[in-house]
């Protein structure tokens, strides 16, 4: 193995990377100045990028506003963003006192604050509405702010304390009060003059007063248990199922925020009850009269909230964009037809199209079932677990306020329709749709007042 020429190659070498080497440091040495050696980054929390873009929120101030009786705390955020494109309040729920209470999510809120305001001082408000409640109600909420590259500030916590807020029960309870003055003397001048009147209106009363109990229980359970259908279909698990045969709202918890989820409600009630309608109404009397009136009852209530752009209808177009024309026609076609079907079954309760007793019969069932809802949910509803568990008692005491001055004036409308409008078509009706004036007796009530019953106590039972 000849040794020399490999030495001589090895010291040729390394005489050639000695010049090469030199060459390079005198490169780097003149161009330091102009490129800066790149520095190694420690990398941020997940969601964040660089921490020098990172929204601060420097402090909250509180507002409080009367708005249409309703209390509205404001929170005017001062916050500041280097990059100037903060674009969201985020929002959690972190506490509640009394502690447990389930509300559902806080919107996020859209922050509007120009660039040039925000890297100096942005502000951004959050907003809460206090609900009607029966004891005072805190909430701490997590609030941060996000902006567009994906950075979230460190959390806040932000208060709002909600005094207690109980329904005002007084305007409701006068409105009952004149109505029944005049209805006491509607009765008092129309059984003077017709005496044998007292036993067939009595009945008539009765018969739709039970036959109402039956089927507002029934299309409670309908119309909640579209929303519940969904939320299991989603993956959640349905913690309270509220429904009852009261004139106060009925819910399910929790709340899925999914379009399919308020539609349901729609879908699921309107088609069960249809079927009932279709498969009965050729074969409706008496007995059966609750469950026929599930289709027309419900048609008028969800049509109503369809027309008026409220309850479900609201939430769906909030979620979907859908334009409000689709509901508002929905809506009249459902609260035409369910008035047209209603007012051909009102035979059954004895009272002809002529009959002027509709005029004290309707408003007095629907009184009497409003303040027959209002004692249920003053008594019962206070202190019991969907008060405790989702501050809901004073929601659901003035949602039967409400219902107490709405109902009965539906029940004047519908009796002034049937006088004069459907009895001028009735009579050209087809023979399928005509039906004759019956003449009631005792034991029509037996199969009506046992539903009744049955509902009243399951319905107690549920709500407490």
């Amino acid at each position: 193995m000849n040794a020399q020429p490999v030495e001589y190659k090895a010291k040729v070498f390394e005489v050639r990377n000695l010049i090469i080497y030199f060459l390079i440091a005198l490169m780097i040495t003149a161009c330091a100045s102009a490129t800066p050696v790149p520095q190694q980054l420690v990398p941020l929390p997940v969601g964040q990028t660089v921490a020098a873009h990172t929204p601060v929120i420097l402090r909250a101030e509180e507002r409080i506003e009367d708005q249409n009786g309703q209390l509205l705390i404001h929170k005017d955020i001062y916050f500041t963003d280097p990059a100037g494109d903060a674009t969201t309040v985020i929002h959690q729920l972190f506490a509640t006192v009394p502690a447990g209470i389930y509300l559902p999510r806080f919107d996020d809120v859209r922050i509007t604050t120009s660039a040039d305001e925000q890297k100096i001082e942005g502000l951004v408000t959050s907003s809460v509405g206090c609900p009607v409640v029966l004891y005072p109600l805190s909430l701490t909420i997590e609030t941060r702010i996000g902006d567009a590259a994906g950075n979230l500030s460190e959390p806040v916590a932000v208060d709002f304390a909600c005094p207690a807020n109980p329904p005002n029960s007084i305007p409701s309870l006068i409105f009952e009060l004149i109505l029944w003055l005049g209805l006491l003397t509607g009765f008092w001048l129309s059984f003077r003059k017709h005496p044998s009147m007292g036993k067939s209106t009595i009945l008539s009363m009765l018969l739709l007063f039970c036959s109402w109990i039956v089927q507002g229980f029934l299309g409670s359970i309908l119309h909640e248990g579209g929303h519940a259908l969904v939320t299991l279909i989603e993956g959640e698990t349905v913690w309270n199922f509220y429904v009852h045969p009261f004139t106060f709202t009925g819910f399910v918890r929790p709340v899925v925020d999914t379009a399919w989820r308020f539609a349901s409600a729609y879908l699921i009630s309107i088609l069960v009850s249809v079927m009932v309608f279709i498969l009965l109404w050729k074969r409706r009397s008496v007995s059966n009269l609750p469950f026929v009136l599930l289709f027309p009852w419900g048609a008028i209530i969800q049509g109503f909230q369809m027309l008026t752009l409220s309850g479900d209808a609201y939430n769906i177009m909030r979620i979907t964009g859908l334009p409000a024309f689709i509901f508002i026609g929905l809506g009249l076609v459902l609260v035409c037809s369910g008035i047209f079907f209603l007012l051909s079954l009102f035979p059954l309760l004895g009272l002809a199209p002529k009959d002027g007793r509709s005029l004290l019969v309707l408003p007095a069932v629907f009184s009497l079932q409003s303040i027959f809802g209002m004692l249920v949910a003053y008594l019962f509803v206070p202190g019991s677990p969907v008060d405790i568990r989702y501050a809901e008692g004073g929601g659901i005491i003035a949602s039967a306020n409400n219902v107490a001055i709405f109902l009965p004036i539906l029940g004047v409308l519908f009796a002034v329709i049937y006088i004069t409008l459907f009895r001028k078509i009735s009579p050209k009706l087809p023979a399928w749709l005509r039906e004759e004036t019956v003449q009631l007796a005792w034991k029509d009530l037996r199969a009506p007042a046992l539903l009744a019953a049955v509902s009243v106590i399951l319905g107690l039972v549920i709500i407490t």
